[in-house]
């Protein structure tokens, strides 16, 4: 389909649970004409659309935040690590830090 999305609501699993069920909007990708005129002249060219999922509610699960499960399936959700785990990981790099009073 040249220009139009089909669109409809749709549930996807939580995920960050896996359990709770999540209303979303979701848009599936498609092909947009785009014209462009000067004097004399014009032209036509199509760009591509990507599909979209716009996460319409919190999980009822566990709680997780409608923002966090967006930047999930946009793909830019980051997870958030503790300084504990932080001190581990650069240990386990063998980076020669003095961390703490150790």
């Amino acid at each position: 389909m040249v220009g139009f999305a089909r669109k409809n609501q749709t549930e996807l699993e939580c995920p960050f649970c896996g359990k709770g069920r999540i209303r979303t909007f979701y848009r599936e990708g498609y092909m947009q004409a785009h014209t462009s005129r000067i004097s004399g002249k014009s032209a036509t060219r199509s760009h591509r659309r990507d599909e979209i999922y716009e996460v319409l509610e919190d999980c009822p699960n566990c709680g997780a935040k409608k923002k966090d499960i967006q930047a999930y399936y946009d793909g830019k959700y980051k997870k958030k690590i503790t300084h504990e785990e932080r001190i581990a990981m650069l240990k386990k790099r063998g980076l020669p830090l003095v961390l703490g009073s150790e």
